[in-house]
C-alpha cells in the first residue's frame, strides 16, 4: 500500500508540475518588446483621410499630434454648434470634400479634454476569432462568430474596472455612417480604437460548448461596465480599403502584447454585415435572459462593428486557473492604432 500510495503521489505531482510547466509555456508573451513612449501618433493627410476629435461640445478637424495635444481646425466655430452636435449628420450633408477644404486658424487641444467624438449607438456587434493567429492560441477551431458586445462605449482615458481574469483585446472599430438593411448595405464607415476588455473567468464559466460559438458566455464575459473605452479620433477615409493598412498594437505596463494589421482579418466588413443580418433572429443568452445581436431590423448608423483582435492576449485555456497570468489591479493599458491615437487605461 506504501508503495501504492507513493506511486501515486509521484504520479499526481508529476501531472500538476506539467501543468504548471505548460500553463507557463503558452502564456509567454508574442514579443520582447517595450513600447516607445516618445512615437508620436501619426494623423492622415486630408486627401486620404478625415480626422475628428470633440473637446468640450466643439467639433473639430485634426490636423496634426503632439505628445500631450492635438491641433486641430474649430469646426463647431466655423459652422455652428446646431450643425457640428452630431458628428455623422454633419459629415452626411457637407460631405468629404467641403470638410476637407476648409481652412481656418488651428487651435491646440489637451488630450485629457477629448472626449467620444460621438456618441455610438448601443448595442455594439463585436467578431470573435476574426484573426487566424489569436484562434490558434486560444485552440479555438470555430470559424470567426459574432456576438454583441453590452459594455456601453467609455472614453478612451477611462479606467477599467478589475475583475479576476480580466484580459484585454485591441481591436479597430468600424462604423456605419448610414443605416444598413438587408436591401442597401451601401456605406461610408467611420473608423477608431477600442479595447475589448473580458472578464475570462465569466466566459469560461458560461461558456456552452454544445450552443453556436458566441451564443454563450460573450455576452456576460465581455458586457460589464468599463469594458469599451473607445478613441478620442474618429477617421473617416476617402477609400473604402484605407483600413486594411492601420497597425494596431497593445501593451501592459509598457511591455509590447499585441501587434497586428487589420488587414489580416478573416471576415472583411461586408461578411461582417451579411452574418450579422444571418444572425438578426438569434437570441444570445445574458445571465436569465436573452437579447438579440441587434435591436432592430438593420445595422443603425452609428453602431460599433468590432473587427476582431488578434495574437497576444492573456487568455489560454491552460491558464484559467491562475490569476497572476491575468490583469492585475494598476496595471496600465495602452492601445494604439495608426492613424487613430490610443487609448490609455488603468485597472481599477
Amino acid at each position: 500500500m506504501k508503495i501504492f500510495l507513493s506511486v501515486a503521489g509521484a504520479t499526481i505531482l508529476t501531472l500538476v508540475v506539467g501543468i504548471v510547466l505548460f500553463a507557463h509555456q503558452v502564456s509567454r508573451p508574442v514579443f520582447n518588446e517595450v513600447l516607445d513612449a516618445n512615437e508620436l501618433p501619426v494623423i492622415a493627410g486630408r486627401q486620404s483621410a478625415l480626422t475628428f476629435a470633440r473637446s468640450g461640445g466643439r467639433l473639430c478637424l485634426v490636423t496634426d499630434h503632439h505628445q500631450d495635444a492635438v491641433t486641430a481646425i474649430d469646426l463647431s466655430q466655423i459652422y455652428g454648434a446646431e450643425q457640428t452636435a452630431d458628428l455623422i449628420s454633419f459629415y452626411n450633408t457637407q460631405g468629404y470634400d467641403v470638410i476637407g477644404n476648409t481652412q481656418a486658424e488651428t487651435v491646440r487641444l489637451p488630450l485629457d479634454r477629448l472626449g467620444m467624438p460621438l456618441e455610438y449607438h448601443y448595442p455594439s456587434v463585436a467578431v470573435g476569432a476574426n484573426y487566424a493567429e489569436h484562434a490558434q492560441e486560444v485552440y479555438l477551431d470555430d470559424p470567426p462568430f459574432l456576438f454583441p458586445k453590452l459594455a456601453r462605449p467609455s472614453n478612451w482615458n477611462a479606467p477599467v474596472d478589475f475583475v479576476t481574469r480580466l484580459d484585454f483585446e485591441a481591436e479597430l472599430c468600424m462604423v456605419p455612417l448610414s443605416d444598413i438593411t438587408p436591401e442597401s448595405r451601401e456605406t461610408t464607415f467611420g473608423l477608431l480604437i477600442c479595447n475589448d476588455f473580458t472578464d475570462r473567468l465569466t466566459l469560461v464559466k458560461q461558456l456552452n460548448l454544445w450552443q453556436p460559438m458566441g451564443t454563450t458566455g460573450f455576452a456576460d464575459g465581455k458586457g460589464k461596465d468599463t469594458f469599451l473605452p473607445t478613441g478620442y479620433l474618429f477617421v473617416i477615409p476617402r477609400d473604402p480599403d484605407f483600413y486594411e493598412q492601420i497597425v494596431i498594437e497593445l501593451a501592459v505596463n509598457g511591455q509590447l502584447k499585441q501587434r497586428f494589421t487589420a488587414g489580416e482579418m478573416i471576415l472583411k466588413i461586408d461578411q461582417i454585415i451579411d452574418q450579422t443580418f444571418s444572425l438578426s433572429t438569434t437570441l444570445f443568452h445574458r445571465e436569465d435572459t436573452s437579447v438579440p445581436l441587434i435591436t432592430e431590423e438593420q445595422i443603425t448608423k452609428g453602431t460599433l462593428l468590432m473587427t476582431g483582435t488578434a495574437a497576444g492576449v492573456f487568455f489560454k485555456p491552460a491558464n484559467i486557473w491562475y490569476q497572476g497570468y491575468y490583469l492585475q489591479l494598476d496595471d496600465r493599458v495602452q492601445t494604439r492604432g495608426q492613424y487613430l491615437g490610443f487609448l490609455d487605461n488603468t485597472i481599477r
